[in-house]
């Protein structure tokens, strides 16, 4: 198959977008792997952080995962004392996620060190650029 400008210019836009959020994240993943947690991981606590108790459900809108992946990530969190689940009073089938004391300190922490890693990979860009590159990408959403 031939590609053509159009075909070459979406592959530049689809490696562009990849290196530009590899980048963005170089070392928040690796203040994530320091602390025992893996991006995933992160990025529910993350949300729960700043969310507060949510359903897996919730979470799930949140942060545009699969279900299985979520229950999963859920699960080893708990495991390590970083969440807690508790019986959805309105539905017994479901539970709430929450984060521990432990959880709620190790998200302040990371969540703090990962937006000056993130205010650091786009300090090149000015607000205004930021805002346009935000709206040009909400176009992309579904």
């Amino acid at each position: 198959m031939v590609m053509n400008d159009a075909d070459r210019l979406n592959g530049k836009l689809v490696i562009a977008l990849g290196r530009a959020y590899r980048s963005a994240h170089r070392k928040s993943t690796e203040l994530f792997r320091k602390r025992g947690l893996t991006m995933s991981q992160f990025t529910v606590m993350e949300v729960l952080y700043n969310k507060g108790e949510m359903t897996i459900q919730q979470i799930i809108d949140k942060v545009l995962s699969s279900s299985g992946n979520i229950t999963v990530v859920v699960r080893n969190l708990e495991t390590v004392g970083l969440v807690y689940r508790r019986v959805n009073p309105e539905d017994k089938r479901s539970y709430y996620i929450g984060l521990t004391d432990k959880g709620k300190r190790t998200a302040a922490s990371v969540f703090s060190k990962h937006m000056t890693y993130i205010a650091e990979a786009f300090s090149k860009l000015t607000p205004q650029e930021k805002s346009t590159v935000v709206a040009v990408l909400k176009k992309l959403k579904d």
